[in-house]
């Protein structure tokens, strides 16, 4: 399942400022040692701070991505360790083991700072809300913790299954009532509140599945129990347009309970995205979502609790790939459901990756 996902991310990546998926073996800079060293670099110009109105906006030049990896894992030694030696953003070691002699199922053990496997493949490349990558305001942008996981995968002829469990250092509430936000209230490496959680995968032909769960004591008596379901559905037919299509969506989530009568309350988001290869190294990606925080009704969302941060992203992009040269430009609409910011933006980007 993890071979699935990063060969969709080499074929279908698009116009989003995310990391890649862990650094593929084949390319980058074979050192001494059998060791591997991989790196993305990129610079956008951005048109921001309007809406609708390229007019009214102003110009800003940042740097989403200054990664450099370096790697260890080779078909003749079961252990490998992989780590991004910048900012030090994860770092684990595991070993990988067939389970008997010519049997389909492999274990696979992670150890260190480890990429939570939460969400739908490639990990870094979640879209919840409509927005991905740098740009996403649900989950962590890197979600990687100290801990453990393990991974279990049988494969068959056509098909294959995974189910991943962790534990990982979890979310800490830092007040009895604070609302939980999912992207920074982690417990304290002095004082950790341990995150448990599951990830059943499934693929067969051209559909991919995933069913994630999460749990985590928050302290004062409220828990945390997530949930995520991502499908993808690529190479819809052997026609043209469609052999060179990848549609994916999901859901997810995020239940905290406890604290007495009517202090429940839950995170929700969405979306869907639509990937066209158009032609060899020409990709168009169009994705949509819908997240509102803080919900307490038993739908979506309720109306009388709406503010700034209830809202959907929608956003159109191409982008063109030669060898590890990259181009993108993606135009972003984000609709606030109360109190409009004025929050739209242009991105062109360009990056390398070895």
């Amino acid at each position: 399942m993890r071979a699935i996902g990063l060969s969709l991310l080499l074929l279908f990546s698009a116009a989003t400022p995310a990391l890649a998926d862990r650094p593929a073996q084949k390319g980058g800079i074979e050192l001494p040692g059998d060791l591997r060293l991989n790196g993305k670099f990129d610079l956008a110009y951005e048109r921001y701070g309007y809406n609708s109105d390229l007019r009214d906006g102003d110009n800003a030049l940042r740097n989403y991505h200054h990664f450099v990896f370096l790697s260890r894992d080779t078909r003749e030694d079961p252990f490998f360790f992989t780590a991004e030696l910048v900012d030090l953003t994860f770092y684990e070691m595991g070993g990988r083991f067939e389970l008997g002699e010519h049997t389909p199922w492999t274990l696979t053990a992670r150890a260190g700072k480890v990429l939570v496997p939460f969400g739908a493949e490639p990990l870094f490349h979640h879209s919840y809300g409509g927005l991905s990558g740098f740009d996403q305001p649900v989950l962590p942008i890197v979600w990687a913790q100290h801990g453990a996981s393990a991974s279990l995968r049988y494969g068959g002829e056509g098909w294959s299954i995974t189910n991943d469990v962790y534990a990982v250092q979890g979310y800490a509430l830092g007040a009895s009532d604070a609302v939980l936000n999912l992207q920074s209230d982690f417990s304290k490496s002095d004082h950790v509140r341990v995150g448990i959680g599951d990830r059943i995968g499934f693929g067969w032909g051209p559909f991919v599945a995933w069913y994630s769960a999460y749990f985590n004591s928050l302290g004062y008596g409220r828990r945390l129990f997530m949930q995520a379901f991502d499908v993808m559905l690529y190479g819809l037919a052997d026609l043209p347009v469609l052999r060179d299509i990848a549609l994916s969506g999901g859901i997810l989530r995020a239940d905290i309970s406890g604290g007495g009568p009517g202090q429940d309350y839950y995170h929700f988001a969405d979306y869907v995205q639509l990937r066209w290869r158009a032609l060899d190294g020409l990709y168009v990606n169009l994705r949509t979502g819908l997240r509102t925080f803080d919900n307490r009704d038993g739908v979506y969302f309720d109306d009388e609790r709406l503010d700034v941060r209830d809202a959907s992203a929608h956003n159109v992009g191409v982008m063109w790939k030669y060898e590890g040269f990259m181009t993108e430009l993606t135009h972003y609409w984000n609709f606030e459901k109360a109190d409009e910011v004025a929050n739209d933006f242009l991105r062109l980007r360009v990056g390398y990756a070895f």
